[in-house]
């Protein structure tokens, strides 16, 4: 329980301003996160949300994390079923640096790596196997068209969350999306102008599928009424 309790001042005192987590005032060993996506990433303005899980052995033992996925998956390591795959959690395969230490671990340091390591500007390069492809032009065309497919996965889960966020994080989603609502339309509708242009012009290497064009005016239309929804 000293540990735990120390996990909690921990948290309450040096949370990052994207990142935000509520105990359960009846379950020590149960939290709900949600992390802001970071600008300049597909997940940019997006909410995430995390539940928390600290098993019987803990910290000998590092914490279950699950994503509320809604049944996406918008990035290498977060799975469908809501799998986190982070060396930190022993869900991925990692040197013994990244991987968990009982005596120095903690929930921040998962928290701060979901958000540094995972929701970045090039997810596609996650998977350990892709990296080689970094900077050649079939990894340039393949991590432009996987950003496609998270922003467009993202921009959904956005919608899910506008109206069912997590009951303990509703009032922070309402006023998160207010907040962010002008820019977030804005750069969604200069992605789609863009993605327009480069559709049309076929010969632009790893230009814009008109697949994603489609797909991106579908979801900025249904956005668009979301936002403007907000009280």
């Amino acid at each position: 329980m000293n540990r735990v309790q120390k996990e909690w001042n921990l948290l309450r005192n040096t949370l990052p301003q994207d990142i935000f987590v509520v105990v359960y005032e009846d379950r020590c060993d149960l939290m709900q996160a949600v992390i802001k996506g970071p600008q300049g990433t597909p997940y940019a303005d997006g909410l995430f949300f995390f539940d928390i899980q600290l098993p019987p052995e803990y910290p000998e033992m590092p914490p279950r994390v699950h994503y509320h996925a809604h049944g996406d998956r918008l990035n290498p390591n977060l799975y469908e079923n809501g799998k986190v795959c982070l060396s930190l959690l022993g869900t991925w395969s990692g040197t013994s640096v990244e991987s968990w230490d009982p005596k120095k671990s903690n929930i921040l340091q998962v928290l701060v790596s979901i958000q540094g390591l995972i929701l970045v500007p090039e997810p596609f390069y996650n998977e350990p196997s892709y990296e080689q492809y970094r900077g050649t032009a079939e990894g340039i065309r393949a991590s432009k068209q996987y950003n496609e497919s998270a922003l467009l996965l993202t921009l959904q889960s956005i919608l899910i969350s506008c109206k069912n966020a997590p009951v303990h994080f509703k009032d922070l989603a309402r006023v998160h999306y207010k907040e962010v609502r002008e820019r977030l339309l804005e750069r969604s509708a200069l992605k789609l102008q863009e993605a327009r242009a480069e559709s049309a012009d076929q010969s632009e290497d790893g230009s814009a599928s008109l697949g994603f064009v489609l797909s991106l005016e579908r979801i900025l239309s249904k956005l668009q009424a979301a936002m403007a929804s907000l009280e």
